[in-house]
């Protein structure tokens, strides 16, 4: 699944007579969303259900919702009447679109069958069968690598977010947990483990009094089938020393990390309630380049209330600098309860003309990114097919950076390849394979 409305592709066991039936499964939003429909899809397996690959062929549809932003909101709307278009069939829909508008929803949407937030997963699951309910099983929906959700919610309260008021405080899984899951994603095939939630390098300070990220790290390199692991939603206020050294020093830790920033002015980070200011992130980002060849990425956003010409201009000369191999930008959206809603708005055909700015920005940086590793050698790992073949490497994560593309006549998903990247055609790099050449 690599799109924000993916769709189930699983084929499970024929369903038993008191089971959901067929089951058509659509999952939107972040990859933290995935994994919870993932093991949702698990449990309905365990007890029969068939997830069916188009809406028309299935008895249910379920809906994994997102409620983050207002395009999210307008998404989850979308795939809710399209849903009900089929006609004839139970549509359920679940989590974070429920949590925040589940009141409007309903107003707009009385055809649904049922409606289920977050905290609901079991009354879901019981409504599918009776005997059903949430299990440690999960079914994979990638191919050679899988999210490993380490914690859930946030409680770092920035101005203009809904996270917390959708799921709550920060909340770590225990380490002794994740590491069972970890052992079971590589028995179902995963050779990297991506590890996310809402503030990774937090975790552990919940349950255990103190950071305990490069512990964890260290325990999940212990298991022997695992290639790599990789770090997302890396909070700059939250990374220590320990946690660099651990990327540094364990080869099979990416040379990686997901550093979101949302902007570089103090005023706008101090008014975000980042926690962090130019400085810090400036001291962070050279102390990380010391890593070799490690690759970055991070989160920006515009037009954020009361963000002036000078503090946009000085966003965008920093980004020029080249610190980030992959930008992804977001122009503001003013989300009701946030502490950002109350204040003086940015107009939005201004925020709209700096978004565009960023965006060719955006892609300057990447397309540099990717001629420096050009007729470089790279272990690839082949997760998909569309024509081509398609992988990433360890500079590159899976679902939201580039792409590199092989025509090779056969591979196999999830195997490592030896790939030399000969050319680069839009954000997508093409790699060449040779004979015998499993990484």
């Amino acid at each position: 699944m690599t799109s924000s409305s993916s769709r189930s592709r699983l084929h499970n066991p024929k369903p038993t007579r008191t089971g959901p039936g067929r089951v058509h499964f659509i999952s939107l939003g972040c990859a933290k969303n995935l994994v919870d429909s993932e093991r949702l899809i698990g449990a309905m397996g365990k007890c029969g259900a068939v997830m069916a690959p188009r809406p028309a062929d299935a008895d249910t549809i379920i809906i994994n919702t997102c409620g983050f932003i207002q395009p999210a909101v307008d998404e989850t709307e979308q795939e809710i009447a399209r849903a009900l278009r089929h006609g004839g069939k139970s549509v359920y829909v679940y989590g974070c679109a429920v949590n925040r508008f589940a009141g409007a929803l309903k107003k707009k949407f009385p055809e649904v069958t049922g409606w289920f937030s977050i905290e609901k997963k079991n009354d879901l699951l019981r409504s599918l069968a009776s005997d059903t309910e949430e299990s440690n099983v999960r079914c994979l929906t990638t191919r050679g690598y899988a999210y490993l959700k380490i914690a859930d919610g946030c409680s770092n309260r920035c101005s203009y977010c809904t996270i917390p008021a959708i799921k709550g405080p920060f909340r770590s899984v225990p380490s002794e947990t994740i590491v069972r899951e970890a052992r079971e994603l590589v028995r179902l095939g995963a050779n990297e483990l991506i590890l996310i939630g809402q503030d990774t390098t937090r975790y552990g300070l919940d349950l255990y009094g103190k950071p305990m990220l490069p512990e964890l790290l260290a325990a999940l390199s212990r298991i022997k089938q695992v290639r790599w692991l990789r770090i997302m939603y890396a909070h700059p206020a939250s990374i220590n020393n320990a946690v660099i050294d651990a990327i540094a020093n364990n080869p099979r830790i990416c040379k990686y990390l997901d550093l979101p920033i949302q902007h570089i002015s103090d005023r706008v980070l101090r008014s975000m309630n980042r926690g962090v200011t130019r400085r810090q992130i400036e001291t962070l980002l050279t102390r990380l380049e010391r890593i070799k060849n490690i690759a970055l990425r991070t989160t920006v956003m515009t037009g954020y209330p009361g963000e002036t010409d000078k503090e946009f201009e000085e966003l965008h000369a920093f980004l020029s600098l080249g610190h980030f191999d992959y930008v992804g930008v977001f122009p503001y959206c003013r989300e009701s309860g946030t502490q950002a809603s109350r204040l003086c708005q940015v107009l939005n055909d201004v925020i709209q003309t700096r978004y565009r700015r960023l965006l060719r920005l955006q892609q300057k940086l990447l397309t540099a990114a990717n001629k420096r590793r050009l007729h470089m050698t790279w272990p690839v790992l082949v997760h998909d097919r569309d024509g081509n073949y398609i992988g990433h490497a360890e500079f590159n994560a899976p679902d939201v950076d580039s792409r590199i593309l092989c025509r090779s006549k056969k591979m196999a998903f999830g195997r490592f390849y030896q790939l030399k990247l000969t050319a680069l055609k839009g954000t997508d790099l093409y790699g060449r394979a040779s004979k015998g050449n499993k990484a």
